[in-house]
């Protein structure tokens, strides 16, 4: 091969060679570019920083702004809502740490808030347990399950009064118990006191046995195999009763919590206690406990004003989850007897507290609106949001003032049998806002709405999304808390609640058949009905 031929054909490998390789690298470079790009956008798209905590999705929205409900999600980042929007817009801001609640078309409304009740007397209703209708076992087991629900683990139940005749021979025993629960020391007296039923844990606890015997004066029932079957007779009750302690009606901490766990499962996120007995620091140690699923604004009696005069809310301490600056007070239908109140009000509302006073008849409603009004004219305007608690009786011949004077009506659509007015209130641009009186009455908000949307005729019932705005919003507004929470925008706290029913769309009849899903205070998931 001659030179010529031979160099020729090196520099055409030669060229190939360098093709191959330009080539190669132009290859080599793009795809790592690509790579760069995509791990950019993976990285960004997974920064725990730029990507909400958690969103829900396909859900019916009630922002309680419009008048209906809206398809589309909700993104929450640190406990409160940073966008409402469409269902593909909000899952394109997830994120991979980004959690999420697929709603799949259920109604989310803004959570649940009431605006008057005995936080405390609500938990103890779950402590002690009244058997006096029951007339077989499952019927005391039921009774039973329902409370070991929601209060916390190794709290007593008690109470009881079954009525042996009601009962029969069928004395319950200890296997009914602990049907119920068996996390829960449970002791229940029958109508008669001197016969009481006690559950495994409770007998063991007490050393109950086989082969125990009974004090001098009582009696240990046991089967053919001489096991006890929990029924205690005489001074055998005392076995137990010796290793109650203090008894758990006044453990207000244990208490309280079982109220908050009610709450939630009912889609309650926050509630305003009328008690008046100054809660505040038990609610706290829930709330660094992580115990405490309810937003509660505490209300202590007007005569002790003093305890918060002049304090700022951090002064006082208030957290996100638990607040002061509310007064209660009662007012009675002979006026002369509310000459005290009024002083006592006029001196209150000097130092910027809120006040709240319970009324119903038309005499007590007339006499606290001529209060409100002339202590406002005596300490000069202010945002001071007066309330009337309950309002029953109030006349409509004086709903105007209520708005004049920047007074709310905290009305308890489920209290009273009648109606109240309170569509002409609202017509008359009055406030008002929504709560049970529980554990008076019932503390389920959706009976609430289901009473006023159906009671009275047509011009005394209200539409349904009234109902929750006055139950949400309405309520938010008699706290002062309108821009923290009371609907479903962004900024505001992640309080929410899935309900398995759209109530806009249904009978109204079908509302009392409608269950709470779950509930979010603060983007936390505190019910969730498929594991509690």
């Amino acid at each position: 091969m001659s030179f010529a031929k031979e160099s020729c054909q090196n520099r055409t490998r030669r060229t190939q060679r360098e093709s191959r390789f330009t080539a190669l690298v132009h290859v080599s470079v793009v795809f790592l570019v690509c790579v760069f790009a995509a791990s950019s956008v993976f990285h960004a798209r997974s920064a725990k920083t730029d990507g909400p905590d958690l969103v829900i999705l396909n859900a019916k929205i009630f922002t309680g702004t419009g008048s209906k409900p809206r398809d589309g999600g909700i993104a929450i980042k640190d406990g409160r809502i940073v966008a409402v929007d469409k269902t593909y817009k909000i899952r394109d801001m997830m994120v991979r740490e980004t959690k999420r609640i697929d709603a799949r078309d259920r109604l989310v409304l803004p959570g649940f808030n009431d605006s008057h009740v005995h936080f405390d007397g609500i938990g103890n209703k779950f402590t002690s347990i009244d058997l006096r209708t029951a007339s077989n076992g499952d019927e005391i087991t039921k009774a039973l399950s329902q409370s070991a629900r929601y209060i916390p683990k190794n709290r007593w139940i008690q109470g009881g009064e079954w009525d042996v005749r009601l009962l029969g021979k069928g004395i319950p025993n200890r296997r009914i118990l602990d049907a119920a629960t068996r996390e829960n020391p449970i002791l229940l007296y029958s109508s008669d006191p001197a016969i009481a039923v006690a559950n495994s844990v409770a007998l063991s606890r007490a050393g109950i046995r086989k082969g125990k015997t009974a004090p001098v004066g009582g009696s240990i029932d046991v089967d053919s195999e001489g096991i006890p079957t929990g029924v205690l007779r005489g001074t055998a009750i005392l076995l137990v009763r010796g290793i109650q302690g203090r008894s758990s009606t006044f453990d207000t901490e244990e208490v309280l919590e079982t109220a908050s766990n009610y709450a939630a499962s009912l889609g309650v996120t926050s509630v305003q206690d009328m008690q008046s007995d100054d809660i505040a620091a038990v609610l706290k140690t829930l709330e660094r406990d992580g115990k405490l699923k309810t937003r509660v604004y505490d209300c202590i009696a007007l005569k002790d004003f003093q305890k918060l005069a002049g304090k700022t809310a951090l002064e006082r301490g208030d957290t996100e989850m638990v607040r002061q600056g509310c007064l209660k007070s009662y007012a009675e239908n002979e006026p002369s007897a509310n000459i005290e109140l009024a002083r006592m009000i006029a001196d209150a509302d000097k130092t910027g507290l809120q006040i709240m006073i319970h009324s119903i008849g038309k005499s007590a409603n007339d006499s606290i609106l001529d209060i409100f009004e002339e202590t406002a004219s005596r300490n000069g305007p202010r945002d001071r949001r007066s309330r009337i608690e309950h309002a029953y009786g109030f006349t409509r011949d004086r709903i105007d003032e209520l708005d004049r004077n920047d007074i709310i009506a905290s009305i308890q659509p489920e209290l009273f049998s009648g109606p109240q007015p309170v569509k002409k209130m609202l017509k008359k641009k009055a406030r008002v806002a929504f709560g049970s009186d529980a554990s008076i009455a019932e503390f389920n908000p959706l009976l609430g709405i289901f009473r006023s949307v159906t009671l009275g005729d047509e011009e005394e019932r209200i539409s349904v999304a009234e109902a929750v705005r006055l139950y949400t919003a309405g309520s938010a507004f008699a706290e002062f808390q309108e821009n923290e929470k009371g609907t479903i925008e962004k900024g505001k706290y992640a309080d929410l609640v899935i309900l398995s029913e759209n109530i806009f769309d249904i009978p109204a009849v079908q509302i009392l058949q409608t269950e709470v899903e779950m509930t979010l205070v603060g983007g936390r998931i505190v019910f969730d009905a498929r594991v509690n």
